[in-house]
């Protein structure tokens, strides 16, 4: 999946409003590939106003990963292959 492919994907999933989980089925082959995945996914979640708030990845695969990406939660995914994305935009209206 190219950059722009990415970016597309991330744009239509990441919520208008409230919680949205993005489930990949297979996650990309290296760590390095997965963490520009997250950084694309913590960019495109911050400018729609939804930021990335947490991820689920198989710490299976990549163990180092937590420590790599300190300023989103990393949980296991639990099964490999499997990485889920977390976008929550806040609910302003009440906060007024």
């Amino acid at each position: 999946m190219t950059p722009s492919d990415v970016d597309t994907l991330l744009e239509a999933a990441i919520p208008s409003f409230g919680r949205t989980t993005l489930t990949l089925a297979e996650a990309p082959e290296d760590a390095g590939e997965l963490l520009r995945l997250f950084e694309r996914a913590l960019l495109v979640g911050n400018r729609r106003g939804a930021p990335l708030a947490e991820i689920q990845a198989p710490l299976s695969v990549f163990p180092d990963l937590a420590p790599a990406f300190w300023h989103v939660p990393i949980e296991d995914s639990s099964r490999d292959g499997v990485v889920r994305l977390s976008f929550e935009r806040p609910d302003l209206s009440s906060a007024a």
